[in-house]
């Protein structure tokens, strides 16, 4: 006759300890999915929130401060800041891409220009200006490199009607070429002129423009 012992070591119906294993493990990770997915749409939205902060005007000379007197003057009079349309682009609306992880990217790199500013001496004007060529450079192969994203969030080629014969004739054969990267010709709007450095001449030859 089977032992009290033996009777206690067969399995009882139902599901197996290998099943309740598993259902264990889908419950867990269906739970670490969820977290996982809250925490990226919450880290979304605060990254949202952040590029809209850190993209107007005002934040960005806050912070660049010492170009208050330069740069930022030199905007309000251009004609992107003054013009019949009332529009009026922010600092953020040129200089940082839409795409949202990528925007995050160039704030980081706003970041670097700000540590710049306060380890260096900036207040004196002839001192920012031996350092404007090579800030103009930075941000005009940075657009290059961009094919121009943010001018074309506003500007759209097919509707620009160059007044003169020649911006005509260039714009049109800029659209049937393909090459509408604006910087490689207008560069030298809105802010102070600066010449081309080699480096961005080469590059603007080298993406089709004489």
């Amino acid at each position: 006759m089977p032992s009290q012992s033996s009777n206690s070591s067969i399995e009882p119906a139902g599901e197996r300890p290998s099943g309740r294993r598993w259902s264990a493990f889908f419950k867990g990770t269906a739970g670490l999915l969820t977290l996982g997915f809250l925490a990226g749409a919450i880290s979304l939205l605060v990254l949202e929130e952040f590029d809209i902060h850190t993209s107007t005007t005002e934040f960005c000379i806050s912070c660049h401060s010492t170009m208050r007197a330069t740069v930022y003057k030199e905007l309000q009079q251009s004609r992107h800041y003054n013009n019949a349309a009332g529009v009026r682009p922010s600092c953020g609306d040129c200089h940082v891409a839409g795409r949202l992880l990528h925007a995050t990217w160039e704030h980081g790199l706003g970041a670097g220009d700000l540590f710049a500013q306060l380890t260096g001496d900036w207040s004196d004007p002839a001192k920012f200006e031996e350092k404007r060529p090579k800030m103009a450079e930075r941000a005009r192969l940075h657009l290059l490199e961009e094919g121009s994203e943010t001018c074309l969030h506003c500007h759209v080629m097919e509707a620009i009607q160059p007044q003169r014969k020649r911006g005509q004739r260039t714009h049109a054969d800029a659209i049937e070429k393909g090459k509408t990267n604006c910087i490689a010709c207008h560069y030298n709007l809105v802010h102070k002129e600066v010449p081309l450095s080699e480096r961005f001449i080469q590059a603007i030859k080298e993406y089709g423009v004489d």
